[in-house]
């Protein structure tokens, strides 16, 4: 049974009732940090991409604003209609023609065109821009005692850096220099929840120094590591240790999947093991589980590994896999060991993104479940719409998004889910957590890969 608390999410597929969408106003092309690389260029671009940090042109702005709103249209929407025809768009950053499947408001004009109506749930959608009087900048200096930073990322993907955890508002610890002060934009809102909702609890763990010394093993890592390279051979290589040390807590919401009692963690870039512990220690009554994904060792596990559906009576449980990310074969296994079967995903619409893009090109992946039988994916990846539609039974609602990759994400990594109508149930009561628990994760080799190939 769900809680009556007004702030209550325990899982990613529980009926969604009230979510915050992020907004574009005021974004930059942020500073680097030694944390993680935000810029995916090859190396000879590095000097171009240095000279234009600073404020994103307004163009770029309105562009991604309009797809946020957009979204936040049909998310509020009680009824949907998604398009039966496939038709072409040009995205002249990529300079490719992609196929898209586009879904209206029903109350829209453009909902005359045949397809496929979608009966939901009215939600409720708040905004970041709605809870300040002043216009969002972040072209201004920010300083702490270890660092400081002129040019901010922004509030595009509040999920990066704020989760719900039951009835509890979690801030991340991050690492990030140009995100160190993220969440205090989303205090207003924060508040408002606080003061209507008297279950609601909230926590912040310590903020990390973020000290180029102390947390990082060089400042310049980025600028002599191709991550490329670093994805597909030195990460496993050198035992899934990053350029972000253990001298600290740090995590980023985004690399925590929710699943009812048990929450799966991505050792990355942005997640080290200090966070897992402190994790652990702080929620005691939940099971924390280490995910490793040898080929892809960079922030958020939310294009890595999505939660579709929980095992049922006469149905399994569902697990979305990105085919360019597999997990490790023994951390898998706690999911088909409890019904749950993992789908591989096909490949993305293109595996192009724009030169200044702060993601990469497996974005797909990246989806927001508005209950355990329908979710809102990118428009253009239409080979993945089958899959969820045809193949799985899912409703489908399209969205453009594809400017957002340029901000930093898609779908999942720009909403932060307030409310799910859900509760926290034992999914995988087959396992032996003690021992997980005795894993030494700071000598860590395992590299065997999970199977691609969905078995059906």
């Amino acid at each position: 049974m769900a809680s009556t608390s007004i702030v209550n999410s325990w899982t990613e597929w529980g009926q969604l009732e009230i979510i915050c969408v992020g907004t574009a106003q005021g974004m930059c092309y942020p500073n680097d940090t030694p944390s993680c690389a935000w810029h995916t260029p090859p190396s000879n671009l590095y000097p171009y991409v240095e000279s234009i940090i600073g404020p994103r042109p307004r163009r770029r702005i309105e562009q991604a604003q309009q797809q946020l709103d957009n979204l936040s249209d049909l998310l509020r929407a009680e009824s949907v209609k998604v398009c039966n025809s496939i038709d072409e768009v040009l995205h002249e950053d990529i300079g490719e023609v992609l196929p898209r499947k586009q879904t209206f408001p029903s109350n829209s004009s453009s909902a005359t065109v045949d397809g496929i109506t979608i009966k939901k749930d009215k939600i409720d959608v708040y905004r970041p821009e709605d809870f300040t009087n002043e216009p969002l900048r972040f072209d201004h200096q920010i300083s702490a005692p270890h660092f400081n930073n002129q040019y901010q990322f922004g509030l595009a993907c509040p999920r990066d850096v704020l989760i719900t955890m039951g009835n509890t508002i979690l801030e991340s610890p991050t690492s990030v220099h140009t995100r160190y002060f993220e969440s205090e934009y989303y205090k207003p809102l924060i508040y408002s929840l606080w003061k209507r909702d008297p279950c609601m609890k909230w926590l912040q763990p310590p903020r990390p120094t973020c000290s180029s010394t102390h947390m990082f093993n060089d400042i310049d890592y980025w600028k002599k590591v191709e991550m490329k390279e670093w994805k597909q051979k030195i990460f496993v290589d050198n035992g899934y240790k990053t350029n972000l040390n253990e001298n600290e807590i740090a995590f980023d919401a985004a690399d925590i999947m929710r699943m009812g009692k048990d929450i799966f963690y991505k050792k990355s870039v942005t997640a080290n093991n200090q966070g897992f512990h402190w994790l652990r220690r702080t929620f005691p009554d939940l099971r924390f589980h280490m995910m490793h994904f040898p080929t892809d060792g960079s922030c958020h596990i939310d294009c890595n590994l999505l939660p579709l559906r929980p095992p049922t009576a006469g149905s399994e449980g569902l697990v979305l896999l990105n085919q360019a990310y597999p997990p490790l074969a023994s951390e898998i296994k706690i999911f088909t060991d409890n019904n749950w079967r993992p789908v591989v995903a096909p490949k993305s619409a293109s595996s192009e993104v724009p030169p200044l893009a702060l993601c990469s090109q497996y974005l797909n992946t990246n989806i927001l479940s508005i209950n355990d039988h329908c979710v809102v994916i990118e428009e253009c990846e239409t080979a993945l719409y089958n899959l969820l539609h045809d193949d799985l039974g899912f409703d489908v609602i399209t969205c453009p998004l594809r400017i957002l990759n340029e901000f930093g994400g898609s779908v999942h990594c720009v909403t932060w889910d307030i409310r799910r109508d859900d509760s926290c149930v034992d999914y995988f009561p087959n396992q032996d957590y003690e021992a997980e628990c005795k894993r030494d994760l700071e000598n860590y080799s395992d590299r065997t890969l999970a199977s691609t190939h969905d078995k059906k």
